[in-house]
């Protein structure tokens, strides 16, 4: 019933498989403070490698999901822009998508985009392509070549109570110098007389050789986004 003092059992005094499981007390884990939460990347864990004990970093085996949400913000009064920089459009993922939901301040204006420079902090005023055009029954549609923006509203939406849209915008292979940086997507709003209205297009940079650290959407003629417009941007993983 002497307590061992301290040191008092070394390594050299125990022999190998000495100690088994049946030996050791529960609350060497479940006496431990929870964590809680997702272990950090640097976080070590004990494994048994071919009977070989080894740490390892949480890093090498967590769960790696398709997307990874890079930024999310509420816009609480008028903004003429939503600014997305290098900061979230760098190397660390090959393709991006945008969803964002609100309404417009003004009424029947039209929603643009363009796309920022390599460096993600100059805008890009020339050369693009588009095609955009209604769904089903709205029917119509435009198109143009060599133009100063995106257009991504055919239909302009409206500012009423009912006349909110919706945006999904999937921005394409920005980082690359081999292929255009293209994107495609899909708006769903109401136009000035609170008709539903339904719209998809796709876009291009005409220029394969160009790389971009972002994108900036406005609308046309000074317009704003209204209070209560937000939006979440993820990355794609490689």
């Amino acid at each position: 019933t002497t307590a061992l003092g301290a040191d008092a059992v070394t390594a050299a005094k125990i022999a190998d498989d000495a100690i088994s499981e049946e030996h050791l007390d529960a609350t060497v884990i479940t006496g431990m403070t929870e964590l809680a939460a997702e272990p950090a990347d640097t976080d070590e864990f004990l494994i048994s490698d071919a009977g070989t004990l080894k740490r390892i970093d949480y890093s090498h085996f967590k769960a790696s999901p398709g997307m990874t949400l890079l930024t999310s913000a509420d816009i609480t009064s008028t903004t003429s822009s939503i600014v997305i920089d290098s900061t979230y459009i760098n190397d660390t993922h090959e393709h991006y998508m945008l969803i964002l939901r609100g309404k417009d301040a003004g009424d029947g204006i039209q929603m643009n985009m363009r796309y920022r420079n390599d460096a993600g902090n100059s805008t890009i005023t020339s050369n693009y392509a588009y095609r955009i055009g209604g769904v089903a029954e709205n029917g119509g549609g435009t198109n143009s070549d060599g133009t100063n923006l995106i257009r991504l509203s055919y239909n302009h939406p409206g500012s009423g109570a009912n006349e909110g849209f919706n945006l999904v915008l999937h921005f394409l292979s920005p980082r690359s110098n081999l292929v255009p940086t293209s994107c495609q997507w899909n708006l769903s709003s109401a136009n000035t007389s609170d008709e539903f209205r339904a719209d998809h297009g796709m876009a291009r940079r005409n220029d394969g050789t160009e790389k971009h650290g972002g994108f900036v959407i406005f609308f046309s003629n000074g317009g704003d986004f209204a209070n209560g417009t937000n939006y979440e941007l993820y990355g794609f993983k490689k």
